[in-house]
């Protein structure tokens, strides 16, 4: 009887293994980067999925908006060199106004729920959508 009951455990531990194995989380909630585009990721733990997935979603914008400030941010300082504070001032409010033109392009690429309840999201943004 022990041994029956030990074979069953076993069968248990193998199937829960076969379906951590197959709800793994996707490769994007550790590593974003797509050719292509610029991303971000978002993750809420709020108890309402509603909630859940809007917190999620505004907290992926928020790290989109960084990673397009930095783009941005790139390309004018290769076509220009700042030579004083107001230049500096300028360029600043350009980079703000460009991203947030550029982020009313985005949109949510993916959704994942990891088993803790754990809420992930990716949103993207074409990088043609920069120029």
């Amino acid at each position: 009887e022990y041994k029956e009951l030990r074979n069953h455990s076993d069968i248990l531990l193998l199937i829960s293994l076969i379906l951590s194995s197959l709800l793994a989380q996707p490769l994007w909630i550790n590593n974003s980067h797509i050719d292509g585009y610029l991303t971000g990721v978002g993750i809420s733990n709020d108890k309402n999925l509603v909630s859940k997935r809007r917190i999620a979603t505004v907290s992926a914008r928020a790290s989109l908006t960084e990673n397009i400030r930095v783009e941005i941010s790139s390309y004018f300082k290769m076509i220009t060199t700042t030579r004083n504070d107001t230049h500096s001032t300028l360029t600043e409010s350009l980079i703000e106004q460009k991203a947030n033109e550029v982020l009313v392009a985005s949109f949510v690429k993916d959704t994942y729920q990891d088993i803790d309840g754990t809420f992930y999201v990716l949103v993207v943004v074409d990088k043609s959508n920069l120029k």
